[in-house]
């Protein structure tokens, strides 16, 4: 394991290790071993001060001496972790000022209630765009129409960043689309990742709403290339949800094809939280909110079929996941 992610540069990392294994070794001895010179290796014991790793010590034959590495390191870690949620926090008021730049980029943005794109490429950075700002729900209807391989993976990501962050996800797919292998396969990830997944049968109507703000449909439903309408009115948009939350409640849940197999990402869940971890800190070293991790232990419970986490963990123990 590097310690480079905790601010060690190369020639720290050694010298500290070889201190580790013997907090007896002079500054020669520590340079022969790390292949530098004795002055390098005396920037590299002052830089290990400063990150607070080892102290002043004058009977060591170097000048200084470890601390035990669970308590420096631990601290260190903590440390960074405390900076890595103010970044997040800053992030997140930048991200308020971002809406305000773009407002004064899209000037016009504001003063229109329905925005008309026909060209592909713009219709998706806008998607993009939107999404990136998205808070809270993603309501979608989906038809069973061919798409390229590029498009459908740009939709894949946008629908993990905003999954990631904690958003509700509802999709209604047009059944014909469980026909095919591979998107069945798709939908299961995506179930697995969050996404609460129903079908109806077709055809269907592209609908997107974000945040129950924005709705985004084709401009012509009969006519893909007749681009698409961006609608921030709120009397037609909440129509639009209105009209999505009839179709929801009248779809059938998507049931994922049972497989006893479990993510890299899962299985990395189920380590942290058989560790005993806080949901916070587990939640924070894989990247996503809170709220995501605990509906992703709720998938993962009733797949193991566990009342508990602690049965959670022997089930998964017992399967070889953990």
């Amino acid at each position: 394991m590097s310690l480079s992610d905790l601010g060690f540069d190369a020639v720290q990392e050694s010298v500290y290790r070889s201190l580790l294994a013997d907090p007896s070794r002079d500054t020669g001895t520590l340079a022969s071993l790390t292949l530098t010179d004795t002055g390098t290796v005396r920037d590299a014991l002052a830089g290990l001060l400063a990150l607070g790793v080892l102290e002043l010590a004058a009977d060591a034959p170097c000048g200084y001496a470890p601390g035990d590495p669970q308590v420096v390191i631990g601290d260190l870690i903590e440390r960074l972790e405390q900076e890595t949620l103010r970044r997040q926090q800053r992030i997140g008021g930048t991200r308020a000022e971002l809406a305000g730049l773009a407002a004064g980029f899209r000037h016009d943005a504001r003063t229109v209630e329905v925005e008309h794109i026909t060209e592909p490429e713009r219709i998706r950075e806008r998607l993009a765009e939107l999404c990136f700002f998205t808070r809270s729900s993603v309501f979608a209807v989906q038809p069973a129409r061919a798409s390229s391989e590029a498009a459908r993976a740009e939709a894949s990501r946008l629908d993990n960043r905003s999954l990631g962050r904690g958003v509700m996800m509802r999709i209604i797919y047009d059944e014909r689309v469980l026909r095919g292998e591979r998107t069945r396969a798709r939908l299961g990830e995506r179930s697995a990742s969050g996404a609460q997944i129903r079908f109806l049968p077709g055809p269907l109507t592209r609908l997107i709403v974000l945040d129950e703000r924005i709705a985004i449909v084709a401009s012509d439903p009969a006519d893909t290339s007749s681009g698409a309408l961006v609608v921030h009115q709120p009397g037609i948009v909440n129509e639009l949800v209105a009209r999505f939350r009839q179709l929801w409640d009248g779809a059938r849940d998507f049931v994922a094809e049972p497989a006893d197999v479990v993510s890299d990402d899962d299985r990395s869940v189920l380590r942290m939280l058989a560790s005993g971890l806080t949901d916070e800190l587990v939640a924070r070293q894989t990247g996503v909110s809170v709220r995501h991790l605990r509906r992703r232990i709720a998938r993962l419970m009733d797949s193991l079929g566990a009342d508990s986490r602690f049965q959670a963990g022997m089930a998964a123990a017992r399967r070889g996941w953990i």
